[in-house]
């Protein structure tokens, strides 16, 4: 069996910490979107598993760290996966909870 891109991601950021800084959290956001559309429809589970590790760690932290520059990439993502949704007939962005959300958004849902 190869090891494909998708599963290489999948075995290094399951062993990172579970909460990580927002701007390693922007690379793998940045990985994952590079991924090969073939790969991510061959294995959907792996897919999700690292769209789940994305949302822990933005709701955990992310959320706290972004700035209207960085929003452009958690919510890309986001409208993204969306539009992998018909692609591939798997419902994604339901396991990306909070990534779709703007500084304001959040600043609404959560006023200091």
């Amino acid at each position: 069996m190869t090891t494909t891109a998708l599963g290489k991601l999948l075995a290094y950021w399951t062993a990172q910490p579970t909460v990580m800084p927002l701007q390693e959290e922007l690379g793998l956001i940045r990985a994952i979107r590079a991924l090969d559309t073939t790969d991510i429809a061959t294995d959907l589970a792996s897919f999700i598993s690292l769209i789940e590790l994305v949302q822990r760690s933005h709701a955990s932290n992310g959320i706290f760290e972004m700035t209207e520059a960085d929003e452009a990439h958690t919510v890309g993502f986001f409208q993204w996966l969306e539009s992998l949704e018909n692609k591939l007939g798997m419902p994604l962005a339901t396991h990306a909870d909070g990534l779709g959300l703007t500084c304001a958004e959040l600043a609404k849902r959560m006023p200091r």
